[in-house]
């Protein structure tokens, strides 16, 4: 999933019922498969102790492509897929360049 990714930086607050996606998204990023497959993707996170803060979600892509996600609004498996999903394509079109 990180392969095709440049930056992820994911603002949340540990206290808030809604930052449950946030923290399923981070699990996934933090997986070792996934930092071996980018070690040079910047990942920031950034907590607040602020319940009401929003949980959000940014994730730009080498293409230049940036996702604003509220997390609070979709589970963390539908994060996922809509990251996995464009990252899917940047690797076909890719690999079709012969890149």
């Amino acid at each position: 999933m990180l392969k095709q990714i440049t930056s992820v930086r994911v603002s949340f607050s540990p206290f808030s019922p809604t930052s449950t996606s946030s923290t399923v998204f981070l699990n996934r990023v933090f997986s070792k498969k996934n930092q071996a497959a980018n070690p040079a993707c910047k990942i920031t996170v950034h907590t607040t102790a602020f319940s009401k803060d929003p949980s959000l979600i940014d994730v730009t892509f080498k293409d230049g492509h940036k996702f604003h996600i509220n997390a609070a609004e979709l589970t963390g498996d539908d994060i996922i897929a809509q990251v996995s999903k464009y990252s899917k394509r940047l690797s076909q079109q890719e690999d079709l360049q012969g890149q």
